[in-house]
């Protein structure tokens, strides 16, 4: 999430085990390393400008992802009928969604970018609820707006809601970048009924990555590598490397052998990891409406994710 970033909601869950598995301590380390990727990018950009970030991180992540693929399932094969539908998820899921969160968390704090950035649930159920896919009761309904009201908190703790603060324009990509995960979340549903996860997921990030990469070539070119140290490269790696390749695949394999709805409990730990490593990390002060906004966030995801859809 990602960045990380927010789950990927897929085809319909294997029956889950009741027992704590390895499965279960695989998902563990997976919301450490999102809950903690807002943080480490927030430090690396001291060192690599967004854009550059951006390109540098897609190429590695995006030729990973297919080499993975390559060697796990022997080929990058798709129908082609639905090409476009790949296209068009890759281009929502990464190409928009990830400048958006990027350029967002370079205009506000890592704290508040783990908490927003955990409305993407939500997002989904309202879209869903659009399409006609599924009807919410009103608990479901009073956690949406709960957590819509921990987000006017949050935004008025980290600097107020005017169009000229910084920190709100941030606050605002992030929130629209968490819709953009969501409507891809939707998106790629269909295709995870044809695909395996791994295949949707490394030829939608690949194809979203293109743009990326040739908008911040620019960036990439003008900056001076020579004096990026080690733990300029290390939070690029880990950004790549850890955020997207490894938690992406973790992830799914949770869905395959849990089940979707078991593998996403694990994401309301993802903001909390978030705020309490950029307390420690970035001196980033936990204020009591801060503190609230989370709380009343956390309680809206609770009841909009344990309603039953009609």
């Amino acid at each position: 999430m990602t960045n990380r970033v927010e789950p990927i909601v897929i085809a319909p869950p294997a029956p889950a085990p009741v027992k704590f598995g390895t499965i279960d301590l695989a998902l563990i380390m997976m919301t450490v390393i999102w809950g903690m990727n807002a943080v480490i990018v927030k430090l690396t950009y001291t060192q690599i400008p967004p854009m550059a970030f951006m390109a540098v991180r897609f190429v590695i992540a995006g030729a990973l992802l297919l080499i993975i693929l390559r060697v796990t399932e022997g080929s990058l094969r798709v129908d082609r009928r639905d090409w476009p539908k790949f296209l068009v998820a890759g281009m929502v899921g990464t190409g928009l969604y990830q400048p958006l969160f990027l350029t967002g968390l370079s205009m506000t704090s890592a704290s508040v970018t783990a908490l927003i950035i955990a409305t993407s649930p939500i997002f989904v159920a309202l879209i869903n609820r659009v399409l006609g896919r599924e009807i919410l009761p009103p608990r479901g309904w009073l956690g949406i707006a709960l957590t819509f009201a921990g987000i006017i908190l949050i935004v008025a703790a980290s600097g107020g809601v005017t169009l000229s603060s910084q920190s709100f324009v941030g606050d605002m990509l992030i929130l629209a970048g968490s819709f953009l995960w969501a409507l891809y979340a939707v998106l790629a549903a269909p295709l995870m009924a044809r695909y395996s996860p791994l295949r949707v997921t490394a030829l939608t990030t690949s194809i979203g990555a293109a743009p990326i990469i040739v908008i911040g070539l620019p960036a990439t070119l003008a900056l001076d590598w020579s004096q990026v140290d080690l733990w300029g490269w290390s939070g690029l790696i880990y950004s790549a490397l850890f955020a997207i390749v490894v938690g992406y695949i973790i992830w799914n394999n949770g869905v395959k052998k849990i089940g979707g709805t078991r593998t996403a409990l694990y994401g309301n730990l993802i903001p909390v990891i978030g705020v309490i490593t950029a307390t420690l990390l970035l001196g980033e002060q936990l204020t009591p409406l801060k503190i609230a906004g989370a709380a009343v966030i956390f309680v809206g995801l609770h009841l909009a994710r344990t309603a039953k859809a009609r």
